[in-house]
């Protein structure tokens, strides 16, 4: 083998983005122009913290809860930067009343996570469960399980035949008020049980026929649960502040319900809507929801000027009933007038009005919008749609023509009741990362108001940081030195700046894309040619990659020249190029020749440590640079792309 003697260094600042198509959780695609922006509120099951997160999944504020606590489903930001949040005991096994979207507990908190005031029930009679509804008041309104034994139930006309030894559970919806002790105390309550309606029992008061009485309660209506006694589930609660009504989600009835609470008929059921067979007005064919969650005025992220301002919007669960395979999101308007407090009613069918959705979105494959649980919706200001399939943790933005432009995926996986955060490239399924809910708030959202927020990492281990996110990376690389031996051996050593903690190192020879054994080292040594690649992750997961090529130029024996050591980068180059020498060069004749041997640009250098070139004269292409000076001689290649 020949003596070979190092002559060259190519330096290039590659690409410092990983490729989308490798993300498979956290965010996995962000069009920062098409986007509404803001920051996004996650609460993810089987692990007891919230998380605030910006479009690039960076966590920029947490609530944190003990480990043997659990979601008891959401959490919201309050104006004034409070929070209202719910949690439950991880363990549930000894509870009297346990189902699905079962809670425990709310607690109002300050930004930084202190307890300002707490309410709990959990017991043999009540169980609070799925969501709250913060007022403008202070006061929040909860949604709570209240037990009702067999007799009872029968005495208020429910088929025995549907019940079981349990009895049944019925709803109650509560105001809850912060009290001088710290703690909440109820001061508004209604109940399903008042406002029943059956049409089996004659003898009983509440006998009457059901579609005559459409603001009552069949209490012998209601799909069956997993939990028998189950009978109502509602999982989503609202509250309109202008007229004073509360909406309420009911999914074994196929139905969204508005309860009046300080208009002119506190506690009447106002307006229902999604299931006239629930009121006997209608049959199979006149039913539009399927197990819907996230039923709500459209007002989080919209202004009063809006289109959508005042719409309901709801994620319908199951399309096609509980053999689904597809999820849609919808919006419809009541008509409502506000004069008489009524909503309208169709004369000819009986049926509250609109007769159906003015917005629907939709698709067939269900790995894009689809969860026969859980789940959300939510309009944004500029017009495109959030949506949570919350089954598989998947939250998209769409905009209005139906593109997607922002996507997210929980990186939890949930392994006997407890979810921890996985690395980068996991593939979760269905049940894995279960996420109640998503929330966006808008970046001028009043919470944050001088909150200088510090962008944290992600949630996922090992991130790899999207294009569009890297504009907030700093991680930079560069030579420290270069040194050889009478060997041929090249060593050369790479800085990292910028990056408060390094995560990945990995090098790469690009002949052949073998990843070479240099783990977590930034010094590279070699005694052969060819091109190597360092790519540094850190821990926000900024990605950066600096191209070494080593050149040999064979020459030996007597008279061979020493060898000339240099680096210029970048390249690939748009026309400005810079050379630096490992040490000082005299009078060194720098010339770029073309393909066809034809010099185009020469530079004499009489003594430097370093030259910039400006070649943008040249056409994008292929050339090379040749270095003659009395210390040595080198030749590479360069590419200049415009």
């Amino acid at each position: 083998m020949k003596l070979q003697y190092l002559t060259g260094f190519i330096l290039s600042m590659l690409a410092t983005t990983a490729f989308a198509q490798d993300n498979t959780i956290g965010t996995i695609i962000y069009n920062e122009e098409a986007t509404d922006g803001g920051f996004n509120l996650i609460y993810p099951h089987n692990q007891p913290d919230a998380f605030l997160l910006d479009m690039c999944g960076n966590v920029v504020h947490k609530w944190e809860n003990a480990d043997s606590l659990r979601p008891a489903n959401v959490i919201y930001i309050l104006e004034n930067s409070d929070v209202i949040t719910t949690y439950r005991p991880a363990d549930f096994s000894e509870d009297a009343i346990w189902a699905g979207g079962g809670g425990a507990t709310i607690e109002r908190r300050t930004w930084d996570n202190e307890a300002i005031w707490s309410f709990t029930r959990n017991d043999a009679e009540y169980r609070l469960h799925h969501d709250i509804q913060p007022m403008a008041d202070g006061n929040v309104l909860v949604t709570a399980w209240e037990q009702r034994d067999s007799l009872e139930c029968i005495e208020a006309g429910r088929n025995p035949e549907n019940l079981t030894g349990a009895g049944m559970w019925s709803e109650v919806v509560w105001v809850i008020a912060p009290g001088d002790d710290g703690l909440g105390e109820i001061v508004w309550e209604w109940a399903v049980w008042d406002h029943l309606v059956q049409d089996l029992d004659s003898t009983k008061s509440n006998y009457g026929i059901i579609a005559e009485n459409i603001n009552k309660i069949d209490i012998n209506f209601g799909s069956e649960l997993n939990a028998a006694a189950d009978w109502l589930h509602i999982n989503a609660i609202d509250f309109d502040e202008y007229s004073q009504h509360i909406m309420l989600s009911v999914p074994t009835f196929n139905e969204i319900w508005v309860v009046d609470y300080g208009n002119t008929t506190p506690g009447e059921l106002k307006w229902r809507w999604g299931n006239p067979m629930a009121y006997d007005r209608g049959d199979s064919t006149d039913i539009k929801l399927g197990f819907q969650h996230h039923t709500h005025w459209l007002d989080l992220a919209l202004s009063t000027n809006s289109g959508d301002y005042g719409k309901v919007g709801v994620f319908n669960n199951r399309v096609q009933g509980d053999t689904s395979e597809y999820s849609s999101v919808h919006t419809l308007l009541p008509i409502y007038d506000e004069y008489e407090n009524e909503y309208m009613v169709d004369l000819e069918t009986g049926t509250y009005l609109p007769t159906d959705f003015d917005w629907t979105f939709e698709s067939p494959d269900p790995n894009t919008i689809y969860s026969n649980i859980v789940s959300s919706f939510q309009r944004l200001e500029n017009g495109n749609s959030l949506i949570c399939s919350g089954r598989t943790g998947d939250s998209r933005e769409y905009t209005q023509g139906g593109e997607l432009i922002w996507h997210y995926k929980t990186p939890f996986l949930n392994q006997a009741g407890m979810a921890s955060p996985q690395s980068q490239g996991t593939v979760l399924t269905q049940m894995q990362n279960l996420t109640f809910r998503a929330s966006r708030y808008p970046a001028d959202y009043p919470a944050f108001d001088g909150m200088d927020f510090v962008t944290g990492l992600p949630i996922e281990l090992n991130p790899i940081m999207l294009a569009s996110c890297q504009s907030g990376c700093d991680l930079t690389l560069s030579i420290d030195s270069i040194s050889f031996d009478t060997l041929g051996i090249a060593t050369v050593i790479v800085v990292a700046e910028g990056s408060s903690q390094i995560n990945i190192i990995e090098w790469m020879s690009l002949a052949d894309s073998t990843i070479l054994p240099f783990s977590q080292e930034l010094t590279f040594t070699t005694s052969e040619a060819g091109d190597f690649m360092i790519t540094v992750t850190d821990l926000m997961g900024c990605t950066y990659s600096l191209v070494v090529s080593v050149i040999f130029d064979g020459l030996e024996g007597v008279g061979s020249p020493t060898p000339l050591t240099f680096g210029l980068y970048p390249n690939p180059s748009n026309g400005l190029v810079n050379i630096s020498f490992s040490k000082a060069i005299h009078q060194a004749d720098i010339n770029v020749i073309d393909m066809q041997g034809r010099i185009v640009f020469s530079l004499n250098n009489t003594s430097s440590l370093g030259e910039a070139l400006d070649l943008n004269h040249l056409n994008s292409g292929t050339y090379f640079v040749s270095i003659s000076s009395d210390e040595g001689f080198a030749i590479t290649k360069i590419l200049i792309q415009k």
